[in-house]
């Protein structure tokens, strides 16, 4: 991830919680594409900046993400579709309540709708 400032990267190893969560981050924004990082970690702040979320509860968004294309034995992780449906997760909420848990929402939603995004992948045999 040489194409990560280290701006970003203080960032967001600071948004992770712990030092586990920032080598699942690392793994889960790389790309094979070094000259597209930028360009993502960008969309990934709009995403954050046009939320009523912090970056640290956006980054535990997208390992419960993750943890949850783990669970159903996905290898992709298309980023930019997950910051995407994550987007829409904050979009369901009601105006007038304090916001709950971002990753709560993202678990529940995933729970109830699955994600179309890789529904063509096949799952990791080897999981």
């Amino acid at each position: 991830m040489t194409a990560l400032t280290d701006r970003d990267r203080q960032l967001l190893e600071q948004a992770c919680a712990t030092p586990r969560d920032w080598q699942t981050l690392k793994k889960l924004i790389s790309t094979p594409d070094e000259e597209a990082l930028p360009q993502v970690v960008e969309k990934f702040y709009e995403q954050v900046d046009q939320s009523d979320f912090s970056l640290a509860d956006w980054v535990e968004a997208l390992l419960c993400f993750d943890q949850w294309l783990e669970e159903q034995n996905i290898s992709q992780r298309p980023l930019t579709s997950i910051l995407g449906y994550i987007h829409c997760c904050t979009l369901t909420l009601a105006d007038t309540l304090a916001p709950p848990n971002l990753a709560l929402i993202t678990g529940e939603m995933l729970k109830q709708h699955g994600f179309d995004a890789t529904s063509d992948a096949s799952p990791d045999v080897d999981a």
